[in-house]
């Protein structure tokens, strides 16, 4: 037997195609998203009213809010700065400069920075 027909019959068998994927999401973990209580829907609400209030300056603001998991149920929290372009009371988001689109309801934290 040549030396490589040899190697041949060594070499990993892959009959499970996707297998390994599969098993890596199963382990990929992702949370749940919080309800607010009471003083941090006040807080929220607070922050919302002066980027309200100073649209047409574009605040400086830092978000945290929930990114949805496209696969599985949950989530996890993610952390943004950005200036603020708008507020789109149709579609419920808060839109950025860079034209990200924050849905209010995800939102968790928003504290103005300038």
């Amino acid at each position: 037997m040549s030396s490589r027909d040899r190697a041949a019959q060594f070499a990993p068998f892959a009959a499970l195609t996707g297998y390994e994927e599969m098993v890596a999401e199963t382990g990929r973990l992702t949370g749940d998203q919080v309800e607010l209580d009471e003083m941090q829907a006040y807080r929220l609400d607070c922050a919302m009213q002066e980027v309200l209030t100073r649209l047409n300056e574009r605040p400086s603001v830092r978000i945290r809010y929930f990114v949805h998991d496209r696969r599985k149920k949950g989530g996890a929290y993610k952390s943004l700065e950005g200036r603020v372009r708008n507020v789109d009371f149709e579609k419920k988001t808060l839109v950025l400069a860079d034209d990200t689109c924050i849905p209010l309801r995800d939102m968790l934290e928003m504290t103005v920075l300038g």
